[in-house]
């Protein structure tokens, strides 16, 4: 065998273990599709949180009793349509319960703060706990390594 063909060969093969290795890292299309389910979770979430805060203060900050008020694509999973859970913990903290399908993917690391650690979650039911008073942290890039 010449040496171009050899090499032309060799490379072939790497293109191929570097793609196969890249698939099995992100898990492939399924789970690519839950993750991405899940982010479509947490937006809308935040976006509720975001919400209740603005309702908050403009209600001389007081809580909203449930989520009544508010239009069922915030109370709502995007993908389910099962109703997110809210319970007031005082007078400015609460928490929004939801189901999720896959384990969270590792965060970019971010200088700002933790976001990332914040929307992180295991497959199965997760409250996050919010203070009215603040914003909630930024839904965080994923990405997979």
């Amino acid at each position: 065998m010449n040496r171009n063909v050899w090499a032309a060969s060799s490379a072939t093969v790497l293109v191929i273990i570097v793609v196969i290795l890249g698939f099995r890292a992100s898990g492939g299309r399924g789970a690519q599709r839950l993750i991405r389910s899940d982010l479509r979770t947490v937006q809308t979430l935040a976006n509720l949180a975001e919400k209740i805060s603005d309702h908050w203060a403009a209600s001389n900050k007081i809580l909203p009793a449930d989520l009544q008020g508010f239009s069922d694509t915030l109370t709502e999973d995007p993908t389910t349509h099962k109703k997110f859970s809210y319970r007031r913990k005082s007078d400015s903290q609460y928490e929004l319960c939801a189901t999720f399908v896959a384990d969270s993917p590792k965060v970019q690391p971010s200088n700002s703060d933790d976001a990332g650690t914040f929307w992180s979650h295991s497959k199965g039911d997760r409250c996050f706990q919010f203070d009215a008073a603040q914003l909630p942290p930024p839904v965080p890039s994923f990405y997979i390594f």
